[in-house]
């Protein structure tokens, strides 16, 4: 069994003594009663690091779903028996992992989720693979790959109702946990086979896992999937990531065969041009005459003149070939790179659905009842970026639960619905997207966020009383802060989590943005950068520096008429310039706003990467794209353009100060 947290094991053995006497007095008649006990004691223990006890809670709740009556002495005794064990400083549960606990058998999985669960796990364990048969890859950072994978795939069959994968998944984990990197990859190795035949065959599994002890062998490499013989493949997520890296290296390799074309054009009339100075000179110079040019030097003129006509209508040929054939590569590695990008995303009803399961589990748990309203499921995403979002969109809905929406008399008492509503939402607006998580609970009591700012020194008493209500909500963010003052339980109270949250969410380039009415709900909104790609910009010319702003932001350009807009470059850095002579109309979702520009260029399909972290927080930039002579320019994220924007435009007409904006290197 893996390390125990000694504060959760005591408050896990709070809930046993608690439920215990429930328990003692129940019926035959209140086999659903004690379903949902057994249900509620299930999820703590998984919490609190004990999956054996966690899994028998498990298969005693399918009992008693199944109406044995024959289970309510059995559960009784379970607990009873994990008490006692848990305060001897043993597992809940006699078993020991690998060894199953009696009662885990395989479970039935949602038909609608089945399909993508079965997607998620093969994506899984073929990334399990590739790093197992990696060379030259640093064994920390494999340790910590394998790590992760494993933790998600526990969380996927959590979510999905697996529970042998779930069980093996949670004890793996406590094995790698604090493992030297070479003993961890070794480990992952080991159990790799089980892993697969839990996912093909899970009674199978069980079955071998209870009788001769598996010796962990080294896999090298996963067999290869039989054909499904409905026309579908299996590809490995590395190959797809592969080969999104080769359409790129592609498609810059087009944007310099654009440069190249566009430079032989210029070479083709620059020929054309001193074919005509040529052609004028032999005119000004006239037929031969004997005092006058010899007639062999005029005619070697007139050679070159028409050898000058012939190139640069050659030249002009090949130039023009060479934009066909970069504009027909431009479009194939445009189709190529969108099936490969699709072939990467998945809905994000996924995330949706293991939110929704938390909620509905942590909601059981304390006694609310909670209706999980989603919105925009079908929105594709990128499967590492919901990857990436899955623990913080989580932690966000444990929080409503824990803080925010009320018990069901309470809210009786206040008017509201017994049931609340929390609602999970997904809108993408240009490459960025946004997850809402909404709950029309309690709201955040902002006079008490400030009380209790004050009481753990985290403000001082000026700043509470002159600070708004949005920024008294930021404080929530700050690390070991929490609102409540009482004993904690399992998941709220314990001043952690926010903070993680949002340097997670950070860490994707996003941010979080709260706001609360009291007595009216709470919501949190997530807004992250999608994936750089192909993007289609605008060019725009502030100082003589080129930068790209998202077509799909931009609404119109018109002569700017109006001293408040303020200049792209006071936006970028301090100092301001004179009014700018053209006004972009932009939209980031919000509040439309306005910027001023020197000039305007063409729009464009450009590869835009991201930038590395140094660069990341300079300023308002989405990534950099290189053009095909080789110069690097930056592309702007209007979602952090828009504050600035509108907080000048606020401030008045800028002066005839002028700033300098610097090009990049």
């Amino acid at each position: 069994m893996s390390a125990r947290d000694p504060e959760l094991t005591q408050i896990l053995v709070q809930e046993l003594e608690r439920h215990l006497v429930a328990l003692r007095g129940m019926t035959d008649g209140d086999l659903d009663a004690a379903r949902r006990t057994v249900h509620a004691l299930k999820g703590s223990a998984g919490l609190a690091g004990e999956p054996e006890l966690a899994s028998t809670m498990a298969s005693h709740e399918r009992r008693l779903r199944a109406g044995e009556s024959a289970a309510l002495g059995e559960v009784i005794a379970t607990v009873a028996r994990a008490i006692e064990r848990i305060r001897a400083g043993e597992s809940g549960a006699a078993a020991e992992w690998p060894e199953p606990p009696p009662e885990l058998a395989p479970s039935a999985i949602d038909p609608e989720i089945r399909p993508r669960y079965a997607v998620e796990v093969t994506d899984r364990l073929a990334r399990i693979d590739a790093v197992l048969t990696g060379e030259g890859a640093h064994p920390e950072e494999s340790a910590a790959e394998l790590f992760r994978h494993v933790h998600t795939l526990k969380g996927a069959a959590s979510a999905a109702g697996d529970e042998p994968m779930s069980w093996f998944c949670h004890g793996l984990e406590g094995r790698l946990r604090g493992a030297a990197p070479e003993a961890a990859i070794e480990e992952v190795a080991g159990w790799r086979a089980v892993l697969g035949a839990l996912a093909d065959d899970p009674e199978a599994a069980l079955a071998t896992l209870r009788g001769v002890p598996l010796r962990p062998r080294r896999a090298t490499q996963r067999p290869r999937a039989e054909a499904e013989g409905d026309g579908t493949i299996r590809v490995a997520a590395q190959a797809v990531d592969s080969l999104l890296d080769h359409a790129a290296g592609i498609a810059v390799a087009r944007e310099r065969v654009a440069a190249r074309s566009s430079g032989a054009m210029d070479h083709a009339r620059t020929l054309r041009r001193l074919r005509g100075d040529l052609v004028e000179a032999l005119r000004l110079i006239g037929p031969p005459r004997p005092w006058g040019a010899p007639a062999a030097a005029l005619r070697r003129v007139e050679r070159a003149a028409d050898a000058l006509t012939r190139m640069s209508d050659e030249l002009e040929v090949v130039a023009e070939r060479l934009q066909e054939t970069g504009q027909a590569l431009r479009d194939d590695v445009g189709a190529s790179r969108k099936l490969l990008s699709a072939m990467r995303q998945t809905p994000i009803r996924g995330l949706f659905t293991r939110v929704a399961a938390a909620v509905s589990a942590e909601a059981r748990r304390t006694g609310r009842v909670v209706l999980v309203r989603t919105v925009g499921g079908d929105e594709l995403v990128d499967r590492r970026l919901v990857e990436a979002l899955a623990e913080p969109c989580l932690q966000l809905a444990r929080n409503a639960i824990a803080h925010g929406i009320e018990e069901p008399a309470a809210r009786a008492a206040l008017g509201k619905p017994p049931a609340a509503t929390l609602t999970l939402s997904a809108t993408r607006t240009g490459n960025r997207l946004a997850i809402s998580i909404a709950d029309d609970g309690a709201g955040v009591d902002v006079a008490a966020v400030r009380a209790r700012a004050v009481e753990a020194g985290a403000v001082t008493d000026t700043f509470a009383s002159r600070a708004d209500d949005q920024t008294l909500l930021e404080i929530l963010f700050l690390p070991g802060f929490s609102t409540r003052s009482q004993s904690p339980d399992l998941l709220a109270g314990r001043g952690i989590g926010l903070d993680i949250t949002l340097a997670s969410v950070e860490r994707l380039g996003g941010a979080i943005r709260l706001s609360s009415e009291r007595g009216h709900g709470f919501e949190a909104r997530v807004e992250v950068p999608i994936e750089s790609g192909l993007v289609t910009v605008l060019w725009v010319v502030v100082a003589d520096v080129h930068l790209a702003l998202p077509a799909a932001n931009a609404r119109r350009v018109r002569p700017n008429d109006d001293p408040a807009i303020p200049h792209l470059a006071a936006c970028l850095e301090a100092g301001v310039l004179t009014r700018a002579p053209l006004a972009v109309d932009l939209d980031a979702g919000g509040e439309p706003f306005a910027i001023g520009v020197d000039a305007v260029g063409l729009t464009e399909e450009v590869l835009v990467r991201p930038l590395s972290p140094l660069l990341s927080g300079v300023g308002p930039y989405a990534g950099a794209l290189v053009r095909g002579d080789g110069s690097v320019h930056l592309a702007l994220d209007v979602h952090a353009l828009a504050p600035r924007a509108r907080a000048l435009g606020r401030v008045g007409p800028p002066s005839d100060a002028v700033g300098i904006i610097a090009a990049p290197d």
